[in-house]
């Protein structure tokens, strides 16, 4: 049953091409420079030399950068759009919002996965160890993401995969370094592996502390020891 007069028009025009994957293929490639430090916190994005380097429309261009601002990873200010600058006080809320989700993802998987969720999560963490062994950042952060994102839907947790991507685009750089210290390769990996026993035996009470305790090791590595002087604070400098 129409909700329109017979004749009547919505009179929003015509819809325009489509150039969403076009887009998303942008947005990924502007979210990996940023996560790899390719384009640093602070750095300002020029319009005019995006287009020419990546051979695309600025309509399109504009549109990608959008998204990018809308999830915190670019702000614009009085000479455009740059990297956003993650303060300290803004990061130790982000991993600790992180944490939280992730314990509950843990719990929720140990009582609704299925044995094939199991085996999914399990393909994932092979993968995760021959990245780290590859040793590519960029490899090691989409490992970690798709574990991640296997470990929600297993959850059956849609909507804490969303927030977890968000989070993780936020501090990407500091992930980027998290990931770059040897030592804590390694011990990541082992933490990782601890959680998938957990998991693999349903231990929701474990399962929960072990992710959090993950989130809050990569956490300490990424951010270092607090300022003792608040003058050296670079959030006090912004």
């Amino acid at each position: 049953m129409s909700l329109l007069p017979a004749g009547a028009a919505l009179g929003i025009g015509p819809i325009g091409q489509e150039s969403a994957p076009l887009r998303r293929k942008l947005v990924a490639i502007l979210r990996r420079l940023i996560e790899t430090g390719r384009l640093p916190a602070g750095q300002r994005l020029i319009e005019k030399d995006l287009c020419s380097e990546l051979a695309v429309s600025r309509t399109v261009l504009r549109e990608a950068l959008r998204e990018l601002e809308v999830d915190g990873l670019l702000v614009a200010g009085a000479r455009g759009l740059s990297v956003a600058v993650l303060g300290r006080a803004e990061a130790e809320n982000i991993y600790a919002v992180r944490a939280a989700l992730e314990a509950l993802v843990a719990r929720q998987f140990c009582r609704r996965a299925d044995s094939a969720a199991i085996a999914a999560l399990d393909a994932t963490l092979g993968a995760l160890h021959r990245a780290y062994e590859a040793g590519t950042l960029g490899s090691m952060l989409d490992a970690k993401l798709d574990f991640y994102r296997t470990l929600c839907a297993g959850a059956g947790n849609p909507v804490a995969r969303d927030l977890l991507d968000r989070l993780n685009a936020r501090i990407s750089l500091l992930r980027a370094r998290s990931l770059a210290d040897p030592a804590r390769k390694h011990a990541s990996l082992a933490e990782i592996d601890a959680l998938m026993e957990a998991l693999r035996r349903r231990d929701e009470d474990r399962a929960a502390v072990l992710a959090e305790r993950h989130v809050a090791e990569a956490a300490r590595t990424a951010l270092g020891p607090p300022p003792s002087n608040p003058l050296n604070d670079p959030e006090t400098h912004q």
